[in-house]
């Protein structure tokens, strides 16, 4: 199946959001000027050099599963690495972090380029209409697209909304109410004129539709309504097009997989419930485009096994969950099959392992009181190690000959369960490299969620329950759905955002939802079991502007930092 790939060289002199460092004023060099963007070639490249540039938000270690995943309250820090400053709240964490940088100075470099294709699209000739109309759509999707994380993250941000072909020295912070104007303008142009589906039309992977945008934008409206914008029709709009792509869901081609597990399936990235990726490949035609999220949740398990394997991944082991999301939001590992199908239980020996000299026991704790075992003597092929998910008796331990850790034995950087979504085993040749996958972004199964959080706001929670129920319906063992279904008494703002978590867990939507939901500090503070709970402040819930943005600013009004920042 053919693939969108992008032309990153395209942007390599390309320095074009306002309030740009003094020292970039140089000439562009760069074919993305004003008269390429008039034809057939410059609106393809200009395009797919847009979609490349969600490549420096998803898949570095600098990208947005550091302001998402982490800090929150389901993913913690395991082993102290670059993001340890941000993702625990400390106090060298600022406006001089790399993080906050990476994200505001990449949107702005490809939200021009967006800039440049909306403005001059219009004027290229050779193509028809029609097809003209679906690449401004695209722009605009992906402009909003850039904008909306931007606002989740910093507020109300410069608007740059024409193309600037050299950069400036003065910049201004937009309203809120005019951020979010722009970008529900753009995805309303987008829900319209875009392809309808990724199953129909044979829409390329990583390309936008009509049915991403619709997803897009009821979150936009749903978070929106919490906020100081707020429209007084944001949770009913989001309400209507949550479900209005829900309900149109079959003749789009789309729908909720029937296994939960199968989503983020290794070569899967497609299938039907899938609304947006950023698209990576191994294919050296298009640069082996790759990142390396693929290592960043793996757990030690080599330190018992004797060597890593491709199945089971290279063990960064950056981040892991905390003892609430293992514990707690997945407590059900009876009748919701999503506990098991998020996090490895299972590790098979890939060398034979069996008592050494000066090793010969490994201890586990069983109810507060200490267990020397004997190290298993395991062959090949056998199981050799397990992670149950729930605490065993020291008996029903003993009676296993292979490693056997229970939730009370985790440890901050060595034994607890491997987070599988982004585990890279069939593209990659050694273990060592980097994930070829491309990265789901935006699916159906959310679309659920944000159906339910706004009937939820709108007074409606037994309809939050219809939809919630419809994703633990697909989500239980055969023959134990009856037993996870939730009524209207059930439903409150903690529960959804629970349901969120055994649904979306490591998504890199979880700080957006606790920041809109305004539960990020209260959530933090009660289930992070790390360093995470004790540095969180209120001023938290927005992240640093950049100093380097701020001290880009020369002329005019200095460039506002956001409160409680340095």
């Amino acid at each position: 199946m053919k693939k969108i790939f992008y032309i990153t060289a395209l942007l390599a002199a390309i320095v074009l959001w306002t309030g740009c460092k003094k020292q970039l004023e140089e000439e562009n060099h760069s074919k993305l000027t004003t008269s390429f963007f008039s034809t057939a070639q410059g609106i393809d490249n200009g395009l797919n050099a847009a979609y490349a540039g969600l490549r420096s938000i998803y898949g570095p270690e600098e990208g947005l599963e550091v302001f998402t995943n982490l800090g929150a309250d389901e993913m913690r820090l395991a082993n102290g690495n670059r993001t340890t400053n941000a993702v625990t709240y400390n106090t060298a964490f600022n406006s001089s972090n790399e993080f906050s940088g990476n994200i505001w100075n990449n949107s702005y470099i490809y939200i021009n380029t967006c800039n440049g294709l909306i403005d001059f699209g219009a004027n290229i000739t050779g193509i028809s209409d029609a097809v003209k109309k679906e690449k401004i759509a695209e722009a605009k999707f992906l402009r909003a697209f850039y904008y909306f994380n931007m606002v989740q993250l910093f507020g109300g941000v410069t608007l740059n909304i024409h193309y600037s072909a050299s950069p400036g020295t003065a910049a201004a912070r937009a309203s809120l109410a005019d951020c979010y104007n722009l970008i529900v303008s753009d995805l309303k142009t987008a829900v319209t004129d875009l392809n309808p589906s990724p199953q129909q039309n044979a829409v390329e992977p990583g390309r936008a539709t009509s049915a991403a945008a619709q997803h897009l934008l009821a979150k936009v409206y749903l978070t929106r309504g919490y906020s100081s914008a707020a429209q007084p029709t944001d949770f009913q709009d989001a309400f209507n097009t949550a479900k209005n792509l829900i309900d149109n869901s079959g003749n789009l081609g789309i729908g909720l997989l029937g296994d939960y597990g199968d989503i983020f399936k290794d070569n899967n990235e497609a299938n039907k419930e899938v609304l947006f990726t950023v698209q990576y490949s191994k294919d050296l035609t298009y640069g082996g485009t790759s990142n390396l999220w693929n290592h960043l949740y793996v757990c030690p398990y080599d330190s018992f096994l004797g060597q890593r394997d491709l199945a089971d991944g290279r063990s960064y082991a950056w981040f892991r969950g905390t003892s609430w999301m293992y514990n707690v939001a997945f407590a059900d590992k009876t009748n919701d099959s999503r506990y098991y199908k998020t996090f490895q239980s299972v590790w098979y020996a890939t060398l034979p392992i069996a008592p050494k000299a000066g090793a010969s026991t490994y201890t586990v704790t069983v109810s507060g009181t200490t267990y020397s075992l004997p190290v298993p003597k395991v062959k090949v092929g056998d199981t050799a190690l397990y992670f149950p998910g729930v605490n065993l008796s020291i008996d029903d331990i003993k009676r296993r000959n292979y490693y056997v850790f229970t939730p009370e034995n985790y440890t901050d950087n060595k034994i607890f369960p491997t987070m599988t979504k982004y585990l890279d085993p069939l593209n990659r040749t050694t273990v060592n490299e980097n994930s070829h996958r491309p990265i789901i972004v935006m699916r159906l199964g959310e679309t659920y969620l944000v159906a339910a959080e706004a009937a939820f706001k709108l007074a409606q929670p037994g309809t939050a329950a219809t939809y919630i129920n419809a994703l633990r319906t697909r989500a239980a063992y055969p023959g134990k759905a009856a037993n996870i279904q939730v009524s209207a008494t059930d439903i409150n703002i903690d529960f959804i955002l629970d349901e969120r978590t055994r649904e979306l867990a490591c998504e890199q939507v979880r700080w957006f939802d606790l920041v809109r939901t305004g539960k990020l500090v209260e959530r933090v503070r009660k289930y992070d079991d790390y360093q995470a709970k004790l540095n969180i402040q209120d001023f938290d819930i927005l992240r640093p502007i950049p100093l380097s943005q701020i001290n880009a600013v020369i002329s005019g009004p200095p460039y506002p930092q956001n409160p409680g920042w340095q």
